[in-house]
């Protein structure tokens, strides 16, 4: 057992979801990946259970893909392809899903899918204003408002579905 589990749960989760909003502020700001990788490793380091949170990485490679579908769509567009930070920033969400996050899964479905459509939404359209992503009327025909709608529809589905299967991979 390493020395953060040892001092108490709530001071890890805490300082996991902390640390990942410096995680997706480095993600979605800098687009860096090697102080995204140092940040994954940290937290490999310290996690209580860093075996257990390896089985989370479908949780990423779902968010990966899903992404990956929306970029084909057109809803956005990112400046050369499919970027490598936001392949790494859904591999820390998931993990944050276990540990800064785990209290998702004591909610009912209907506030985690108002937590999902409010928070998924709006980060990725903070993301936009930051210039990480474009969502807009010049990409398929969606405008921006059309974008954050449709986000918002797909997150109030998708963040329920990713607690039920992290808490299924934790099982």
């Amino acid at each position: 057992m390493n020395a953060l589990s040892r001092t108490g749960a709530p001071i890890w989760r805490w300082g996991q979801l902390l640390g990942f909003n410096l995680y997706w502020w480095l993600a979605v700001s800098e687009q860096l990946i090697w102080p995204l990788g140092l940040l994954l490793a940290l937290h490999l380091l310290c996690s209580p259970t860093p075996w257990r949170d390896l089985r989370l990485l479908p949780l990423a490679l779902l968010g990966c893909a899903l992404d990956y579908g929306l970029m084909v769509l057109g809803l956005f567009e990112f400046d050369d392809g499919f970027p490598s930070w936001l392949a790494l920033l859904w591999l820390g969400f998931a993990l944050t899903l276990a540990h800064g996050l785990d209290w998702l899964a004591n909610l009912p479905r209907w506030q985690q899918a108002v937590l999902g459509g409010l928070g998924g939404a709006g980060s990725y359209l903070i993301g936009a204003k930051l210039d990480a992503v474009h969502l807009g009327s010049e990409i398929g025909g969606w405008g921006i408002g059309d974008g954050g709608i449709i986000l918002l529809l797909i997150w109030s589905f998708l963040l329920p579905l990713l607690v039920r299967l992290r808490v299924m991979l934790w099982r």
